[in-house]
């Protein structure tokens, strides 16, 4: 009765139920040699899953079958016992346990004829979860030599079970199955691949074996060889066969371009950045970045290198594909690096994980990270950290504001930019080889060049800094980038109109505006977002809800001549057509599905109010407004010694008197001798043009020289 509980894995090759196996020539020699041994001999096959212990275990079943063994093993078969059926079968517990014994019996009266295969540790030991009528009455039998078996087991469950078991560690010999080099899976899949041509009816080249192999090992590294280029292979092959059927392609030759379809499947990579024609794109990638980031050209051209050096594979392949310290303050565009990157390699500006160390000040932080201990609540959720990449494997990391972290953390981040991988509270590694890692901080970002690292070596442990790749200065924004990033954030905001059904479009005016007031702030390109939204978004969104606008109207921003900021204006239909030929549209420059940055605009020169100072920045106004009051409404002259007094304005920067035209000194002070580098800051005296201070108010801004 017991026999019909009995796999034969020979009867099972015969009948073609299991796929015959290629290569792994030396394992299945060396499973024979343990079979043949006096003493232990029951090998245990240990070993991560995907490195292919089952298919060894056929390959010795296929060999025994064939007589392809020694004299010795010639008659032997491998076979299993189908537990799932025999519990199906039985009605009571009783007649379970007699047909367990049953089975057990049979396989011991074969006197080691029949090998069994358990690839279920609770076949053999006390597991939580097993069967426990199992190694009740199967352990006696392999501890005494009575049933010989083959055991395939994972390190985790063998450390667990096996190794706190001394009976069994007595009778069983380890054999550790090491993962196969590129070259034996290519001899493998060189084996497997007539098969796929006559199931799938295709041609599979022997180039794109090659490929398969390459691309598994390059992208997918959460996986072992041989499983990935094995299921990489039979995936592109079906789907080209699906291809056929539907008539979509004629061809039926499997190229590059299937697999690396596959391969953007699996791991969220556009198959244009798989594939390497796409070489254009990476010559061009300082302007492809460059659209984005505005200023800041040192810093896109070592990201820039580091991405081809990477796309060529030049890059080492056991660390990360970049690390970077981005060094600057804030709003200068280094988050915005980040997400142009994170764009570029993947199509996909959120293809970012964003770790703000602000929320990792305290030590026990560190376990967010790496996800908590086992016992502790959310042990089961993983890390942060770790969990994201694990899933995600290729993605930009960016750790902002790094200075802010605790300390524990940056020593934790030594393995990760040295050997990119960590292990997390579940003690599963993590590889972090296909990531780039950026991480920002305003260490130093004021200290000249010459002065910065010493500041980091002071503030930031020297091996940290030895295992990161470039540290990137980015610099404060120049008066003439910041029309150019005003447009795109304004080009954003006509978009977003656009898409709620609002036809907007702002004047050059109203740009130039923009540009100014961030200039004038000082706080960044985060100012135009808070700008824009007071400005712009808030009065319309009222408009909105008064609906004093629909989807024909227009809505412009303009500057007025007479006031301050810039002012919303809703066109009809009919007034739109004169409007529209004076209006410079940001959305009909950057509209163009690429990139959100206008071409470089050309020095405005617009004096439709016939000032020429219209043009200049309002600080640059305001000084000079100031200087003509003092001037007495009169152009100024070059004399040799000449003092001024401007006052400091809030908001406006002041020049102190460069290069503007000033009263005469006073006659008080010209009747005394004073030589030209002792001329005081503040003259004292009656003088009909410069008032006394008075006692009260801000501290007087001393006079300079000229």
């Amino acid at each position: 009765m017991g026999s019909k509980y009995i796999i034969d894995y020979a009867e099972k090759l015969k009948r073609g139920e299991l796929k015959e196996i290629v290569g792994r020539k030396k394992e299945i020699r060396r499973v024979m040699h343990i079979l043949l041994r006096d003493m232990k001999s029951n090998p245990m096959l240990l070993g991560q899953t995907g490195l292919g212990k089952t298919s060894i275990v056929i390959g010795v079943a296929a060999a025994l079958a064939a007589s392809d063994c020694p004299p010795k093993l010639k008659g032997r078969t491998i076979v299993g016992v189908d537990i799932a059926t025999m519990m199906i079968d039985c009605k009571t517990q009783a007649e379970y346990e007699d047909q367990l014994k049953e089975a057990f019996q049979e396989l011991q009266a074969a006197k080691g004829q029949k090998v069994l295969f358990i690839n279920d540790l609770g076949f053999l030991a006390m597991t939580p979860n097993g069967n426990h009528e199992i190694p009740k009455f199967l352990k006696p039998k392999v501890l005494d030599g009575g049933i010989q078996c083959i055991v395939e087991a994972e390190l985790n469950a063998y450390k667990m079970y096996i190794e706190t078991d001394p009976d069994l560690m007595s009778c069983l010999q380890t054999m550790y199955i090491e993962e196969p080099t590129p070259a034996e899976v290519i001899d493998i899949l060189r084996g497997v691949a007539p098969r796929y041509e006559e199931k799938y009816g295709i041609k599979i080249p022997d180039d794109i074996l090659q490929k398969a192999v390459s691309m598994s090992a390059r992208y997918v590294k959460s996986r072992l060889f041989p499983e990935k280029a094995l299921d990489l292979l039979d995936e592109a092959a079906t789907g080209l066969m699906m291809a056929l059927d539907e008539g979509s392609t004629k061809d039926n030759v499997l190229t590059e371009q299937h697999i690396a379809n596959i391969v953007s499947f699996w791991t969220g990579i556009p198959m244009d950045k798989v594939g390497s024609e796409d070489k254009q794109k990476l010559i061009d990638l300082e302007n492809f970045i460059g659209r984005r980031v505005i200023g800041q050209p040192e810093a896109i051209s070592v990201i820039s290198g580091a991405v081809r050096r990477m796309k060529s594979g030049l890059q080492d392949p056991n660390r990360p594909l970049g690390t970077f310290l981005f060094i600057g303050t804030t709003g200068v565009g280094k988050t915005e690096l980040a997400k142009a990157l994170s764009e570029f390699m993947f199509d996909d500006e959120t293809a970012l994980l964003r770790l703000d160390m602000s929320e990792y000040m305290e030590k026990i932080s560190v376990q967010r990270l790496l996800g908590p201990p086992p016992g502790t609540p959310g042990f089961e959720n993983g890390g942060v950290l770790t969990e994201a990449v694990r899933l995600r494997p290729y993605q930009v990391v960016l750790f902002d504001e790094l200075e802010k972290a605790h300390s524990e953390i940056l020593n934790l981040m030594l393995q990760l930019l040295d050997e990119g991988r960590l292990t997390d509270g579940k003690g599963v590694t993590v590889d972090f080889r296909n990531t780039i890692v950026i991480m920002t901080s305003n260490l130093g970002a004021n200290l000249p060049r010459y002065q910065r690292m010493e500041f980091l070596r002071k503030n930031l442990r020297p091996e940290f800094l030895a295992r990161i790749d470039d540290i990137i200065p980015f610099h404060g924004l120049a008066e003439e980038n910041l029309l150019a990033i005003v447009d795109i954030h304004l080009n954003k905001f006509v978009k977003r109109a656009k898409a709620v059904g609002i036809k907007a479009e702002l004047t050059l005016e109203a740009r130039k505006w923009f540009a100014d007031e961030v200039f004038i702030a000082k706080n960044g390109v985060r100012e135009i977002k808070r700008l824009i939204q007071h400005h712009i978004e808030n009065p319309l969104s009222v408009l909105m809800m008064y609906d004093k606008v629909t989807s024909e109207d227009l809505v412009k921003i303009i500057r007025p001549k007479d006031k301050k900021g810039v002012e919303i204006v809703v066109l009809k239909p009919e007034e739109q057509n004169k409007v529209l030929e004076e209006a410079v549209t940001v959305e009909t420059k950057m509209d163009d599905g690429v990139d959100d940055r206008p071409p470089p605009p050309p020095t405005f020169k617009l004096n439709e109010t016939g000032d020429e100072n219209a043009d200049l920045p309002a600080w640059k106004r305001a000084q000079l407004e100031a200087a003509k009051q003092q001037n007495g409404n009169e152009q100024a002259s070059a004399a040799p010694h000449k003092i001024v007094k401007i006052p400091v304005m809030k908001g406006f920067k002041s020049t102190l008197g460069k290069g503007l035209g000033v009263p005469k000194m006073p006659s008080a002070a010209m009747a005394q001798n004073v030589p030209d580098s002792a001329v005081p800051s503040v003259v004292s005296g009656a003088a009909p043009d410069i008032a006394e201070e008075p006692a009260a108010g801000p501290p007087p801004v001393p006079s300079v020289e000229k």
